[in-house]
Protein backbone atom coordinates (compact mmCIF):
# COMPACT_ATOMS: atom_id res chain seq x y z
CA UNK A 1 0.00 0.00 0.00
CA UNK A 2 2.90 2.37 1.01
CA UNK A 3 4.52 1.82 -2.71
CA UNK A 4 1.15 2.12 -4.37
CA UNK A 5 1.43 5.84 -2.40
CA UNK A 6 4.45 6.16 -3.53
CA UNK A 7 3.86 5.28 -7.39
CA UNK A 8 0.85 7.65 -7.43
CA UNK A 9 2.56 10.61 -6.16
CA UNK A 10 5.34 10.20 -8.40
CA UNK A 11 3.37 9.83 -11.37
CA UNK A 12 1.40 13.05 -10.04
CA UNK A 13 4.41 15.05 -10.82
CA UNK A 14 6.04 14.31 -14.16
CA UNK A 15 2.81 14.91 -15.82
CA UNK A 16 2.75 17.70 -18.02
CA UNK A 17 0.09 21.43 -16.98
CA UNK A 18 0.94 24.59 -16.40
CA UNK A 19 3.37 26.39 -14.34
CA UNK A 20 0.39 26.68 -10.92
CA UNK A 21 -0.61 23.37 -11.67
CA UNK A 22 2.72 21.43 -11.54
CA UNK A 23 3.67 23.33 -7.56
CA UNK A 24 0.29 21.88 -6.52
CA UNK A 25 0.71 18.45 -7.31
CA UNK A 26 3.73 18.85 -5.90
CA UNK A 27 2.78 19.98 -2.92
CA UNK A 28 -0.16 17.25 -2.93
CA UNK A 29 2.39 14.54 -3.44
CA UNK A 30 4.17 14.99 -0.28
CA UNK A 31 1.17 16.00 1.78
CA UNK A 32 -0.06 12.32 0.17
CA UNK A 33 3.36 10.44 1.38
CA UNK A 34 4.17 12.67 4.81
CA UNK A 35 0.76 14.50 6.60
CA UNK A 36 0.84 18.17 7.36
CA UNK A 37 -1.03 20.95 7.82
CA UNK A 38 0.97 23.07 5.38
CA UNK A 39 3.04 22.93 2.19
CA UNK A 40 4.67 25.56 0.07
CA UNK A 41 6.69 25.50 -3.41
CA UNK A 42 9.04 28.12 -4.81
CA UNK A 43 9.86 27.32 -8.46
CA UNK A 44 12.48 28.40 -10.58
CA UNK A 45 16.21 28.35 -11.65
CA UNK A 46 16.40 32.30 -10.90
CA UNK A 47 17.16 33.02 -7.61
CA UNK A 48 15.88 36.53 -7.85
CA UNK A 49 12.62 35.13 -8.94
CA UNK A 50 12.02 31.59 -7.14
CA UNK A 51 10.22 33.19 -4.02
CA UNK A 52 7.72 35.08 -6.08
CA UNK A 53 6.66 32.26 -8.25
CA UNK A 54 5.24 29.83 -5.14
CA UNK A 55 2.60 28.75 -4.07
CA UNK A 56 1.32 27.85 -0.35
CA UNK A 57 -1.63 25.51 0.90
CA UNK A 58 -2.58 25.99 4.99
CA UNK A 59 -4.81 23.60 6.45
CA UNK A 60 -6.09 22.36 1.99
CA UNK A 61 -6.90 26.24 1.52
CA UNK A 62 -4.30 28.11 -0.96
CA UNK A 63 -2.80 30.57 0.78
CA UNK A 64 -0.97 34.40 -1.04
CA UNK A 65 3.02 33.40 -0.21
CA UNK A 66 3.87 37.05 1.54
CA UNK A 67 6.45 38.86 0.07
CA UNK A 68 7.41 42.45 -1.10
CA UNK A 69 8.90 41.08 -4.56
CA UNK A 70 12.38 41.95 -3.87
CA UNK A 71 13.47 38.73 -1.39
CA UNK A 72 15.31 36.30 -3.22
CA UNK A 73 15.28 32.49 -2.50
CA UNK A 74 18.31 32.45 -1.13
CA UNK A 75 17.57 35.27 1.38
CA UNK A 76 13.75 34.01 2.63
CA UNK A 77 15.35 30.30 3.58
CA UNK A 78 18.91 31.11 4.34
CA UNK A 79 20.92 29.00 2.22
CA UNK A 80 23.58 28.82 -0.64
CA UNK A 81 22.93 27.22 -3.63
CA UNK A 82 26.21 26.03 -4.26
CA UNK A 83 26.65 24.04 -0.99
CA UNK A 84 23.02 22.31 -1.72
CA UNK A 85 23.28 21.05 -5.03
CA UNK A 86 26.67 19.67 -4.48
CA UNK A 87 25.43 16.75 -2.93
CA UNK A 88 22.86 13.75 -3.92
CA UNK A 89 20.68 14.91 -1.04
CA UNK A 90 17.47 16.77 -1.34
CA UNK A 91 15.16 16.61 2.09
CA UNK A 92 16.57 18.01 5.46
CA UNK A 93 14.70 18.53 8.57
CA UNK A 94 14.76 22.46 9.46
CA UNK A 95 16.89 21.83 12.78
CA UNK A 96 19.46 19.96 10.99
CA UNK A 97 20.05 23.29 9.10
CA UNK A 98 19.21 26.22 11.82
CA UNK A 99 17.54 26.25 15.47
CA UNK A 100 14.43 27.08 15.63
CA UNK A 101 15.11 30.40 17.08
CA UNK A 102 17.09 31.34 14.23
CA UNK A 103 14.67 30.22 11.80
CA UNK A 104 12.00 31.57 12.45
CA UNK A 105 13.41 34.89 11.91
CA UNK A 106 14.48 34.44 8.46
CA UNK A 107 12.09 35.94 5.34
CA UNK A 108 9.39 33.30 4.85
CA UNK A 109 9.26 31.96 8.59
CA UNK A 110 8.95 35.18 10.08
CA UNK A 111 6.34 36.39 7.61
CA UNK A 112 4.37 33.42 8.48
CA UNK A 113 4.96 33.04 12.22
CA UNK A 114 0.88 33.85 12.39
CA UNK A 115 -0.15 30.54 11.03
CA UNK A 116 1.45 29.01 14.06
CA UNK A 117 3.71 26.28 12.28
CA UNK A 118 6.21 25.11 14.59
CA UNK A 119 7.66 22.13 12.68
CA UNK A 120 9.28 22.21 9.24
CA UNK A 121 10.69 19.74 6.49
CA UNK A 122 12.74 21.65 3.55
CA UNK A 123 13.21 19.72 0.08
CA UNK A 124 15.61 21.22 -2.32
CA UNK A 125 14.84 20.93 -5.82
CA UNK A 126 17.92 20.24 -7.84
CA UNK A 127 19.35 17.52 -10.35
CA UNK A 128 22.72 17.85 -12.21
CA UNK A 129 24.01 21.00 -10.56
CA UNK A 130 20.88 23.04 -10.95
CA UNK A 131 18.54 24.25 -8.45
CA UNK A 132 14.81 24.40 -9.04
CA UNK A 133 13.44 25.92 -6.33
CA UNK A 134 12.71 24.92 -2.73
CA UNK A 135 9.67 23.01 -1.70
CA UNK A 136 8.21 22.13 1.99
CA UNK A 137 5.97 20.84 4.73
CA UNK A 138 5.09 22.57 8.04
CA UNK A 139 3.47 21.36 10.89
CA UNK A 140 1.68 23.15 14.07
CA UNK A 141 3.70 21.73 17.24
CA UNK A 142 0.32 19.16 18.12
CA UNK A 143 1.10 17.66 15.19
CA UNK A 144 4.26 16.17 16.15
CA UNK A 145 8.00 16.83 15.12
CA UNK A 146 8.63 15.09 11.52
CA UNK A 147 11.15 12.22 11.29
CA UNK A 148 13.47 10.43 9.74
CA UNK A 149 11.06 8.61 8.10
CA UNK A 150 9.58 11.61 6.90
CA UNK A 151 12.49 12.69 5.25
CA UNK A 152 13.56 9.10 3.66
CA UNK A 153 9.32 9.28 2.04
CA UNK A 154 10.32 12.46 0.39
CA UNK A 155 13.84 11.37 -0.63
CA UNK A 156 12.31 8.46 -2.44
CA UNK A 157 9.99 11.02 -4.45
CA UNK A 158 13.10 13.73 -4.79
CA UNK A 159 14.37 11.98 -8.34
CA UNK A 160 10.68 12.43 -10.21
CA UNK A 161 10.05 16.17 -8.15
CA UNK A 162 13.49 17.14 -10.33
CA UNK A 163 12.60 15.74 -13.31
CA UNK A 164 9.16 17.09 -13.16
CA UNK A 165 10.83 20.59 -13.00
CA UNK A 166 13.30 20.12 -15.30
CA UNK A 167 10.38 19.09 -17.91
CA UNK A 168 8.06 21.58 -16.49
CA UNK A 169 10.55 24.78 -17.31
CA UNK A 170 11.42 23.13 -20.61
CA UNK A 171 7.84 22.90 -21.13
CA UNK A 172 7.12 26.74 -20.27
CA UNK A 173 9.48 28.00 -22.20
CA UNK A 174 8.22 26.31 -25.53
CA UNK A 175 4.56 27.52 -24.11
CA UNK A 176 5.86 31.34 -23.83
CA UNK A 177 7.94 30.90 -27.29
CA UNK A 178 4.73 30.35 -28.96
CA UNK A 179 2.70 33.00 -27.74
CA UNK A 180 6.07 35.26 -29.08
CA UNK A 181 5.05 33.13 -32.24
CA UNK A 182 1.61 33.85 -32.50
CA UNK A 183 1.94 37.93 -31.78
CA UNK A 184 5.13 37.91 -33.94
CA UNK A 185 5.97 36.41 -37.30
CA UNK A 186 9.54 35.37 -36.22
CA UNK A 187 11.02 35.52 -32.42
CA UNK A 188 14.44 36.85 -33.38
CA UNK A 189 16.28 39.28 -31.38
CA UNK A 190 15.48 39.62 -27.51
CA UNK A 191 11.73 39.60 -26.46
CA UNK A 192 10.29 41.18 -23.48
CA UNK A 193 7.04 39.94 -21.97
CA UNK A 194 5.60 42.79 -19.75
CA UNK A 195 2.60 42.36 -17.60
CA UNK A 196 1.14 46.44 -17.48
CA UNK A 197 -0.56 46.43 -14.67
CA UNK A 198 2.19 45.11 -12.23
CA UNK A 199 4.71 46.97 -14.24
CA UNK A 200 7.08 43.52 -14.06
CA UNK A 201 8.50 41.46 -16.87
CA UNK A 202 7.67 38.28 -16.72
CA UNK A 203 9.49 36.64 -19.31
CA UNK A 204 12.42 37.17 -21.50
CA UNK A 205 14.07 34.95 -24.29
CA UNK A 206 16.74 35.40 -26.95
CA UNK A 207 17.41 32.56 -28.86
CA UNK A 208 21.24 33.16 -30.01
CA UNK A 209 22.47 34.04 -27.02
CA UNK A 210 20.50 33.68 -23.56
CA UNK A 211 19.34 35.44 -21.20
CA UNK A 212 20.77 36.44 -17.96
CA UNK A 213 17.80 37.05 -15.25
CA UNK A 214 19.98 38.97 -13.89
CA UNK A 215 22.12 40.90 -15.97
CA UNK A 216 19.95 41.02 -19.05
CA UNK A 217 16.66 42.05 -17.55
CA UNK A 218 16.23 43.01 -13.97
CA UNK A 219 18.80 45.72 -14.46
CA UNK A 220 16.46 47.62 -17.41
CA UNK A 221 12.91 46.37 -15.81
CA UNK A 222 11.68 49.62 -15.45
CA UNK A 223 12.76 50.66 -18.97
CA UNK A 224 11.51 47.91 -20.74
CA UNK A 225 7.78 48.67 -18.65
CA UNK A 226 8.30 52.15 -20.22
CA UNK A 227 9.07 51.29 -23.64
CA UNK A 228 5.97 49.02 -23.81
CA UNK A 229 3.93 51.27 -23.01
CA UNK A 230 5.64 54.09 -24.89
CA UNK A 231 5.13 51.46 -28.01
CA UNK A 232 1.84 50.73 -27.42
CA UNK A 233 0.67 54.34 -27.27
CA UNK A 234 2.17 54.99 -30.23
CA UNK A 235 0.68 51.85 -31.85
CA UNK A 236 -3.01 53.01 -30.65
CA UNK A 237 -2.30 56.45 -32.05
CA UNK A 238 -1.74 55.06 -35.33
CA UNK A 239 1.73 57.15 -35.90
CA UNK A 240 3.47 56.70 -39.30
CA UNK A 241 6.57 55.00 -37.94
CA UNK A 242 7.21 56.20 -34.75
CA UNK A 243 10.57 56.56 -32.90
CA UNK A 244 10.93 53.37 -31.28
CA UNK A 245 11.92 53.50 -27.89
CA UNK A 246 15.58 52.35 -27.30
CA UNK A 247 17.22 49.72 -24.41
CA UNK A 248 20.60 48.86 -23.76
CA UNK A 249 19.85 45.58 -26.10
CA UNK A 250 18.84 47.34 -29.27
CA UNK A 251 15.66 48.84 -30.32
CA UNK A 252 12.13 48.22 -30.22
CA UNK A 253 10.82 47.06 -33.81
CA UNK A 254 7.55 45.34 -32.78
CA UNK A 255 5.03 45.49 -29.69
CA UNK A 256 2.00 43.62 -29.43
CA UNK A 257 -0.62 42.65 -26.71
CA UNK A 258 -0.96 39.70 -24.92
CA UNK A 259 -4.66 39.46 -23.06
CA UNK A 260 -6.52 35.85 -21.50
CA UNK A 261 -3.41 33.68 -22.34
CA UNK A 262 -2.64 31.15 -19.27
CA UNK A 263 0.75 30.88 -19.90
CA UNK A 264 0.90 34.44 -18.40
CA UNK A 265 -1.53 33.82 -15.54
CA UNK A 266 -3.98 35.39 -17.53
CA UNK A 267 -2.20 39.02 -17.71
CA UNK A 268 -2.78 41.82 -19.65
CA UNK A 269 0.85 42.13 -20.87
CA UNK A 270 2.81 43.18 -23.78
CA UNK A 271 5.18 41.50 -25.86
CA UNK A 272 8.38 43.43 -27.28
CA UNK A 273 11.13 42.51 -29.90
CA UNK A 274 14.29 44.30 -29.53
CA UNK A 275 16.71 44.42 -32.06
CA UNK A 276 20.34 45.18 -31.80
CA UNK A 277 21.17 48.81 -33.20
CA UNK A 278 22.48 47.64 -36.26
CA UNK A 279 19.37 45.20 -36.67
CA UNK A 280 16.63 48.05 -36.39
CA UNK A 281 14.49 49.54 -38.94
CA UNK A 282 16.03 51.80 -41.09
CA UNK A 283 15.03 54.75 -39.99
CA UNK A 284 17.01 54.69 -37.35
CA UNK A 285 19.58 55.85 -39.23
CA UNK A 286 17.71 59.35 -40.58
CA UNK A 287 18.17 62.91 -39.05
CA UNK A 288 15.10 64.16 -37.31
CA UNK A 289 13.78 66.20 -40.44
CA UNK A 290 14.52 63.30 -42.58
CA UNK A 291 12.15 60.86 -40.42
CA UNK A 292 9.49 63.78 -40.39
CA UNK A 293 9.37 64.09 -44.15
CA UNK A 294 9.63 59.77 -43.89
CA UNK A 295 6.79 59.67 -42.37
CA UNK A 296 4.72 62.24 -44.29
CA UNK A 297 5.43 60.15 -46.96
CA UNK A 298 4.63 56.86 -45.52
CA UNK A 299 1.60 58.15 -44.40
CA UNK A 300 0.31 58.85 -48.06
CA UNK A 301 0.85 62.20 -48.65
CA UNK A 302 1.46 63.65 -52.00
CA UNK A 303 4.68 65.79 -52.19
CA UNK A 304 2.91 69.52 -52.00
CA UNK A 305 1.19 68.34 -48.90
CA UNK A 306 4.68 67.18 -47.27
CA UNK A 307 5.71 70.19 -48.20
CA UNK A 308 2.82 72.38 -46.53
CA UNK A 309 2.88 70.75 -43.69
CA UNK A 310 6.40 70.36 -42.85
CA UNK A 311 6.88 74.14 -44.07
CA UNK A 312 9.39 73.94 -46.44
CA UNK A 313 9.32 74.40 -50.22
CA UNK A 314 8.89 71.89 -52.50
CA UNK A 315 12.76 72.25 -53.66
CA UNK A 316 13.73 71.55 -49.83
CA UNK A 317 11.61 68.54 -50.02
CA UNK A 318 12.80 66.96 -53.03
CA UNK A 319 16.23 67.52 -51.65
CA UNK A 320 15.37 65.53 -48.37
CA UNK A 321 13.84 62.97 -50.77
CA UNK A 322 16.89 62.73 -52.87
CA UNK A 323 18.63 62.14 -49.56
CA UNK A 324 16.29 59.88 -48.17
CA UNK A 325 16.59 57.24 -51.48
CA UNK A 326 20.42 57.83 -51.27
CA UNK A 327 21.02 56.88 -47.41
CA UNK A 328 17.96 53.41 -47.96
CA UNK A 329 18.84 52.19 -50.96
CA UNK A 330 15.65 52.85 -52.72
CA UNK A 331 14.84 54.29 -56.02
CA UNK A 332 11.35 55.09 -56.10
CA UNK A 333 8.78 56.22 -53.50
CA UNK A 334 7.21 52.64 -53.90
CA UNK A 335 10.69 51.37 -52.98
CA UNK A 336 10.87 53.56 -49.89
CA UNK A 337 7.72 52.70 -48.44
CA UNK A 338 8.56 48.82 -48.17
CA UNK A 339 11.65 49.83 -47.14
CA UNK A 340 10.86 51.26 -44.08
CA UNK A 341 7.77 49.41 -43.09
CA UNK A 342 9.11 46.14 -44.19
CA UNK A 343 12.52 46.64 -42.80
CA UNK A 344 13.22 42.62 -43.06
CA UNK A 345 12.34 42.36 -46.59
CA UNK A 346 15.45 42.54 -49.37
CA UNK A 347 15.81 45.30 -51.82
CA UNK A 348 13.60 46.93 -53.52
CA UNK A 349 12.65 44.11 -55.51
CA UNK A 350 10.36 42.72 -52.90
CA UNK A 351 6.82 42.69 -54.10
CA UNK A 352 3.70 44.91 -54.57
CA UNK A 353 1.59 43.13 -52.30
CA UNK A 354 4.67 43.86 -49.01
CA UNK A 355 2.58 47.03 -48.69
CA UNK A 356 -0.58 48.25 -50.04
CA UNK A 357 -0.03 52.32 -51.31
CA UNK A 358 -1.88 54.83 -48.61
CA UNK A 359 -5.12 55.88 -50.16
CA UNK A 360 -4.08 59.68 -50.52
CA UNK A 361 -0.71 58.71 -52.14
CA UNK A 362 0.44 58.92 -55.77
CA UNK A 363 2.41 55.87 -55.06
CA UNK A 364 0.60 54.60 -58.24
CA UNK A 365 0.72 57.07 -60.81
CA UNK A 366 3.85 58.47 -59.34
CA UNK A 367 4.91 61.54 -58.11
CA UNK A 368 6.74 64.07 -60.43
CA UNK A 369 7.67 66.37 -57.10
CA UNK A 370 9.06 63.84 -55.26
CA UNK A 371 10.60 60.72 -57.72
Amino acid sequence: MEQAGLDAARLSVVQHGTRASFRRRVMDAMRQLVPASGAFVCFGTEDARAYADSSRVVDGAARALKSNGAVRLTQAFGFETKSVVETTRRVYLANELYPDDERMKLPYFAAHAESGMKHALLFFLHEGGVLFGLAGLERREAEGEFTQADVDKLEALGPFVAAGARVQIAYDELSREAAALRAFSKVSGTLFVVDRERKKVLWAANRERGVEWETDVLPIEDHVVDAAEQSLQARAKQEALPTPPRLPSGAVVAVAKIEGDPVFNNAKCAILRVEPQDKAAPIEGLSKREREIARLLVAGYSGVNVAAISGLSENTVRTYVRRLYQKLGVANRADLVRKLMSPAETKSSAPSSVISPPPDSSLVEGDDTLD
